[in-house]
């Protein structure tokens, strides 16, 4: 008996980035490798995770070609991670994802870490500006083509497809607006949602038929992006009951994050096909690739220019000590 074959969906660098960074233990791991830590047992401390889970996240990384192992600069057999060129690529998402966190997520308390960009001497903010024109990205002002590598191709199949059922798990170890972004839109389910809306596809049988997700998925999806107010709910059609959705200001401050996915997707993953897609900023009608930059300068965003100091709602339960002496003083 033949296997039937899978369904095919439209090529899109957002889905293939979040097939490596759709689980929240993964970009935690991450976030603690740009604070300056290196070692399995440091990570263990100060994110409190199981150490089977960090162990297989960190082999996943490992095997996606984000990280890469290395002799202990201190010497003996203990083995270091370290970020290859395509892993250190990834930090303008986590800066987008932190920006995001600090606007929307915020406590009374303030933001949980001060970033300093190096180039200005002033603190930084990441905003994302075209690459034609330098404007600053609106949705509203973009509209999509077919890029080289336009087509059709399986959706990938993750380890893990149900959202985690103690998303606290990711603020316990400290105060993050990363952490606090990825609980509100931190599984592939609902980043692809919410993609499907910054595409103009505001149906619910759209939706599901763009991204084949199973229709309880999708419901419990909607819900709590409704909960998190990432979107929002009207209907539609004359004396009827059905719904569409809409990203409200919040869900459409994620585009600078939906962008860094593009830009990280289309230049480590498209392969030799190239993107699938084409943006055009409408402004002054030309082709763009996003750039995540400092907002006071412009200039573009790289992790060893950053300087961090706590802010004022930093609030530490594991490794305080571990990470106060890792992390670049500004």
């Amino acid at each position: 008996m033949s296997t039937p074959a899978k369904p095919l969906f439209e090529a899109c660098s957002v889905h293939r980035t979040m097939q490596i960074l759709s689980d929240p233990w993964s970009f935690l791991i991450l976030r603690e490798l740009w604070f300056g830590l290196r070692r399995f047992d440091d990570f263990q401390t100060t994110l409190n995770i199981p150490r089977a889970t960090l162990s297989n996240r960190l082999k996943s990384l490992l095997a996606a070609g984000l990280l890469k192992q290395e002799p202990s600069r201190e010497g003996g057999r203990r083995k270091e991670y370290r970020f290859t060129e395509m892993g250190a690529d990834l930090y303008p998402t986590m800066l987008t994802l932190l920006r995001w966190g600090d606007t929307w997520t915020k406590t009374d308390e303030g933001a949980p870490l001060i970033l300093t960009h190096r180039s200005c001497r002033k603190r930084c903010h990441a905003e994302v500006i075209t690459s034609c024109c330098g404007t600053k990205v609106n949705p509203k002002d973009v509209e999509y083509q077919d890029g080289p590598g336009v087509g059709l191709e399986p959706l990938a199949a993750w380890a893990k497809t149900n959202r985690s059922s103690k998303p606290n798990n990711f603020t316990a170890p400290r105060a993050c607006s990363v952490a606090r972004s990825l609980q509100a839109i931190g599984d592939r389910w609902s980043f692809l949602l919410i993609r499907e809306l910054f595409f103009g596809r505001h149906r619910y049988d759209l939706i599901q038929k763009q991204i084949g997700m199973a229709t309880n998925i999708l419901s419990n999806r909607i819900k709590l992006l409704i909960d998190h107010d990432i979107i929002e709910a009207s209907t539609y059609g004359k004396g009827t009951t059905w719904f569409e959705y809409h990203l409200t200001k919040s869900g459409l401050d994620l585009y600078a994050s939906f962008l860094a996915m593009i830009q990280w997707g289309d230049r480590w993953l498209a392969g030799s096909k190239g993107a699938p897609l084409t943006l055009i900023h409408k402004k002054c009608g030309q082709a763009f690739e996003p750039k995540v930059v400092c907002k006071a300068c412009k200039q573009p965003i790289v992790a060893r220019d950053m300087g961090y100091k706590p802010g004022p709602g930093w609030d530490v339960v594991y490794g305080e000590d571990l990470l106060l002496q890792n992390m670049k003083p500004v």
